[in-house]
């Protein structure tokens, strides 16, 4: 892979940055949802004005023109970083979670194209969940036992007592990390496959990431 290069900052009007992008996703469209050398281009000259007030649209749109490139480059880590961050935006949307605070959520339809390129390069996660659920469940279950024993033979808790507390103390350690399970998976992906991906668009990506 080409050695990164760091975007130079520049300012741009508000209205016309995103009319950048709409123009720059108006062609992608019209090349079959392809990018060829001139898109590239003006995606990249998007990508080096830092700093801009995203919304949700405008963030997929570009997210998805950087992953369509890498894809084309036959750069799939790249083009997994855009999807999982797709991803995380979308849940995060539909989900009604906590969105970052430096993209503004406006009512938005997500398009075919951005759930199939997410899909494309996504579509392990659930089976990559149920495998690490049936390892935390397990894991679950030795707790339980060890938890048990404790409470029986070295503190001298009643039986059921003891049964019944090891229990709720595991399972409520499972529910608790499971449900922290999908976003630490996407996020430690996201910090193994970075180093894949050009600094403009992680500098793009940076303030919507971490806030």
């Amino acid at each position: 892979m080409e050695e990164n290069q760091v975007s130079v900052e520049k300012t741009i009007d508000l209205q016309d940055y995103n009319q950048a992008i709409e123009d720059c996703y108006k062609q992608f469209l019209s090349l079959g949802k392809k990018m060829d050398e001139t898109c590239i281009q003006d995606l990249k000259e998007i990508l080096t004005y830092h700093n801009q007030d995203l919304n949700t649209e405008t963030y997929m749109h570009v997210m998805l023109m950087a992953g369509v490139m890498y894809e084309q480059q036959e750069n799939k880590n790249a083009a997994r970083y855009c999807a999982l961050r797709m991803l995380q935006i979308k849940e995060a949307y539909v989900l009604h979670k906590k969105s970052p605070r430096y993209l503004d959520t406006i009512p938005y339809a997500f398009t075919q194209e951005e759930d199939a390129f997410i899909t494309r390069y996504t579509s392990f996660l659930e089976e990559t969940y149920r495998y690490i659920n049936r390892r935390l469940l397990l894991l679950t279950l030795l707790v339980v036992a060890l938890v048990f024993v404790l409470f029986v033979f070295l503190f001298k808790i009643q039986v059921l007592f003891s049964l019944f507390n090891a229990a709720v103390l595991g399972f409520l350690n499972y529910y608790l990390q499971k449900k922290r399970l999908p976003d630490m998976f996407k996020t430690n992906q996201l910090q193994a496959i970075e180093d894949y991906v050009d600094e403009d668009v992680l500098e793009f990506d940076r303030p919507i990431r971490y806030s």
